[in-house]
């Protein structure tokens, strides 16, 4: 599975190079942070939102995984089929939104606030067409881990893979300016009829190395370790622990909880929004009436 935690971290840094993003979360903090203080704790709140999004996603799929009643083997094939199907749907620069399953639009909503970063981040954990097939592989081994604290882990440092670049190159901005950033934004080239991103197919063939690994190493399991034997057994000792501690119908709840939290939320701005376009319409009427 440790090979399934370096792709969380490195889609996670890949997808801010995407050619959807194309840099510009790193250059919007480096616009609105006044200075590296600033630029520190909007990112650390940022970093906040993505994990409330991602987290409990990871820890419902692991759970749910865990949960299954299905022969462990055709889960693992069939989701190393779904990887590689994704990967390649990424390598030739296909893809989808997955915050499209919540309500409402999200785009421009966001200012230069503490608050502002946290919902940035919720959005911005799920949300995006090119990343969405990376995403999709990430929640796809959750599931196939079968463990609440391994799939919760996953999505955290799928997070943690995209607050990294981007404070790294909002720094870069702010001290050299937004010409410095040109070389990381990829090169778009064509193959014959087809027009592709160098990012979109990195990221796509390193999809579809892990997909091919979850079906040829039982999960890679057989992949020969990474981390030292005894790093392992505590961080899974850990995990034994969190999983005693917490009833496994919590991270269900949770997952549960932060769906409705969008609904209503969404729910609350168009009820907003419909309010304010009511009540300026009623004054251009009167003024109508009054001249």
């Amino acid at each position: 599975m440790e090979v399934g935690f370096a792709y969380a971290i490195f889609g996670g840094m890949l997808g801010v190079f995407s050619p959807c993003n194309a840099l510009l979360l790193p250059a919007f903090f480096a616009n609105i942070a006044a200075s590296k203080a600033k630029l520190l704790s909007l990112g650390t709140v940022f970093l906040a939102g993505l994990l409330a999004t991602l987290v409990p996603l990871g820890l419902g799929l692991g759970w749910l995984g865990g949960t299954l009643i299905i022969d462990r083997g055709v889960l693992l094939t069939s989701a190393g089929w779904v990887l590689i199907i994704l990967g390649v749907l990424t390598a030739f620069g296909g893809g989808f939104d997955i915050s499209r399953v919540f309500p409402g639009k999200r785009k421009g909503s966001v200012a230069g606030s503490l608050g502002g970063s946290f919902a940035l981040g919720a959005v911005s954990g799920v949300a995006g067409f090119c990343t969405g097939p990376v995403l999709g592989a990430i929640l796809t081994l959750a599931l196939t881990s079968a463990n609440t604290l391994q799939g919760g882990l996953l999505l955290g440092l799928y997070g943690l893979g995209m607050i990294i670049p981007i404070m790294l190159i909002a720094l870069l901005i702010r001290r050299s300016g937004h010409g410095a950033t040109k070389w990381m934004r990829g090169r778009t080239f064509k193959i014959g009829p087809l027009k592709l991103h160098s990012t979109s197919v990195l990221m796509g063939f390193v999809t579809v190395i892990v997909g091919w690994l979850m079906i040829f190493t039982n999960g890679m399991a057989s992949i020969p370790e990474l981390l030292p034997s005894a790093m392992i057994l505590w961080f899974e000792n850990l995990g034994r622990t969190l999983d005693a501690m917490v009833p496994p119908w919590v991270w269900t709840l949770l997952v549960g909880i932060l769906l409705l939290f969008f609904w209503l939320r969404a729910a609350i701005r168009r009820t907003t929004a419909e309010v304010t376009t009511k009540a300026s319409e009623a004054t251009v009427d009167e003024s109508a009436e009054t001249n």
